[in-house]
C-alpha cells in the first residue's frame, strides 16, 4: 500500500519509546500532520514513576549495549544508538530551551562499563566477542586475563570496575567481561528529552487521561481511518501507528496470538546523603553496569541468576532487576476464544519472592552494605513485542518506522515483520495460564523484609 502524503494526518497510539522515536523520525523525514496520544500527561510527570508516571519507559535506567552475541542486526543497531546518544548528550548541553526536569542534568547516558560476570564463561559471551568489530576489541577486557586488566588499569579504568563484589579477593570462581563500549541510560530523562524534541519538530501532542486515550479504532469499508478518545473525540488519520507495550494485546486484538505481555521485577534502594562511602563506591566512575548469571536462573532451586543492576544515579537510586522470570497477569478477556490474556499490573505495592529472595540472596554475599538501607520499592515493569530490549535504540528504532510507512524494504524492516506464531517449545510463555509465572500463583514479600 502506498503511503500517506507528508501533509496527511498520521497518528501514533503511546508516547512511550516507540512511539516517541516513530513520531520524531518522521517528522525529521518531513511529515508534517503526526499526533501523538497516551493516556498519561507526560508533560507534568516528566516520565518519573515517582511522579505517577506508568509503563516500561517510566524508569530510572535502562542498560546499553551492544552484547548480542551472534545477531549483528541487533549489535549494528546498538552500536548505531550509541552515536546518537553521544549526539543527543551533546546537543541537550547546548540547547537554551530544556524542560525544567532536565536542567543540571549533565548527560542523557554514561558509557560506565557493562560487567557481565557468571560463574563460567558463557557461549553467548563467546559470540558476542566473535562478533564485535575488530576495531572496538581493545575495548573488551576478560576479567580473569591478568595482562588485559593491567592495560586497562595503566589506561585509567578503575580496577574496582572489574570486580566490584571483591569476589577475586574472597577467592570465589568468577569469569566475564568488562565491556567498555557500554553503559546506561536516564530513562525518564531520556524520554523527557525525546518529547522536547518531538515538540519542536511541530508534533501535535494529545497527551492526559480524557484527551489522549485510545478507546477504539475508526472503521471505513477495509481501511482504519482514525481512532477515537475518551473525550468522544473522532480523530481521522490516513495512518494509525500503535506503539502501546504491554497494552497492545489488549487494545490490538489481532495481536493476541502473537504477542504476551510479561513483567520483570524491579527493586530500587535510595541512597542516604549521610553515607559519602556508599556514594562514592557506587558511582559510576568507579562502578560499571552488571549482570550475574543471566542465563542461570533456575526455578527449582532459589539459585542467584538472572541479575542484573546498575550504579546510583545522580539523585542516589540504586537499581537492580530480575529477569529469571517474566511475570504473567491472565486478567483480559481474549477477544476470539473463551480464555484471557495477560494484561499490565503495575499497581502492585509488594514483590514476588521468588525475585525478591534472588537479589536478596545475591546481595548478602556480593554487596552487604546495601542490606541495612530501605528497600524504597519494588514494582513490575511492563514489556511487550521485545521492547524489554527496545530502549536502547531510542534515538534511532524510528527511522525503520518510517521505512515501514514508506514501503521500503530493509533488513531491518524483514527482522521486524509481523510473523506467524512459532511451534513449539519457545521461552515457557507458551505455557499460559498453566505455567508458574502467573502473578496468582506468586507469594509476596513486603519490601520491609529486606533489611537483615
Amino acid at each position: 500500500m502506498p503511503g500517506p502524503k507528508r501533509d496527511e494526518s498520521i497518528i501514533i497510539v503511546g508516547a512511550g519509546v516507540f512511539g516517541l522515536s516513530s513520531a520524531l523520525h518522521l517528522a525529521r523525514a518531513g511529515y508534517t500532520n503526526i499526533h501523538l496520544f497516551d493516556k498519561q500527561d507526560f508533560l507534568s510527570t516528566n516520565y518519573s514513576f515517582a511522579a505517577g508516571s506508568d509503563g516500561a519507559s517510566a524508569d530510572e535506567n535502562k542498560i546499553l549495549r551492544a552484547s548480542y552475541g551472534g545477531q549483528e542486526l541487533y549489535q549494528r543497531m546498538a552500536f548505531e544508538a550509541m552515536r546518537e546518544w553521544e549526539r543527543w548528550n551533546s546537543d541537550m548541553t547546548s540547547d537554551k530551551n530544556l524542560p525544567e526536569a532536565l536542567k543540571g542534568t549533565e548527560k542523557l547516558w554514561d558509557r560506565c562499563g557493562f560487567l557481565r560476570i557468571e560463574v563460567s564463561f558463557g557461549q553467548h559471551e563467546v559470540d558476542t566477542q566473535n562478533s564485535f568489530p575488530k576495531e572496538i576489541k581493545h575495548t573488551q577486557y576478560r576479567i580473569t586475563d591478568q595482562q588485559r586488566t593491567q592495560e586497562a588499569t595503566q589506561s585509567g579504568i578503575p580496577a574496582s570496575k572489574f570486580d566490584p563484589f571483591n569476589r577475586a579477593s574472597r577467592g570465589l570462581k568468577t569469569d566475564g567481561i568488562l565491556d567498555m563500549t557500554a553503559g546506561y541510560t536516564l530513562a525518564s530523562k531520556a524520554c523527557t528529552y525525546a518529547l522536547h524534541l518531538c515538540r519542536h519538530a511541530g508534533v501535535h501532542l494529545h497527551l492526559g487521561p480524557s484527551i489522549g486515550t485510545f478507546t477504539s479504532l475508526l472503521t471505513a469499508s477495509t481501511k482504519i481511518a482514525g481512532i477515537k478518545t475518551a473525550d468522544g473525540i473522532t480523530h481521522q488519520a490516513a495512518l494509525v501507528i500503535v506503539a502501546t507495550g504491554g497494552w497492545t494485546p489488549s487494545l490490538l486484538p489481532t495481536s493476541q496470538s502473537l504477542l504476551e505481555t510479561t513483567a520483570g521485577t524491579v527493586l530500587t534502594i535510595n541512597l542516604p546523603p549521610s553515607r559519602p562511602d556508599l556514594w562514592d563506591k557506587y558511582a559510576p566512575e568507579s562502578f560499571p553496569v552488571w549482570s550475574w548469571n543471566m542465563g542461570g536462573y533456575d526455578a527449582a532451586s532459589e539459585n542467584p541468576g538472572g541479575l542484573y543492576g546498575f550504579p546510583r544515579t545522580p539523585e542516589g537510586v540504586i537499581k537492580f532487576g530480575f529477569r529469571g522470570a517474566k511475570w504473567t497477569n491472565y486478567a483480559f478477556p481474549a477477544s476470539s476464544r473463551n480464555t484471557e490474556i495477560s494484561y499490565p499490573k503495575t499497581d502492585i505495592e509488594e514483590i514476588p519472592e521468588r525475585a525478591f529472595n534472588v537479589v536478596k540472596a545475591f546481595c548478602a554475599e556480593n554487596m552487604p552494605n546495601l542490606l541495612d538501607l530501605e528497600l524504597q520499592r519494588g514494582r513490575l515493569m511492563v514489556a511487550s513485542g521485545g521492547s524489554g530490549h527496545g530502549f536502547k535504540f531510542l534515538p534511532v528504532l524510528g527511522k525503520h518506522v518510517v521505512d515501514v510507512v514508506e514501503g521500503k524494504s530493509t533488513e531491518y524492516t524483514k527482522m521486524f515483520a509481523w510473523r506467524d506464531v512459532p511451534k513449539g517449545k519457545r521461552n515457557g510463555l507458551e505455557e499460559g495460564e498453566k505455567g508458574w509465572r502467573t502473578l496468582d500463583k506468586q507469594v509476596f514479600v513486603q519490601s520491609r523484609e529486606w533489611k537483615l
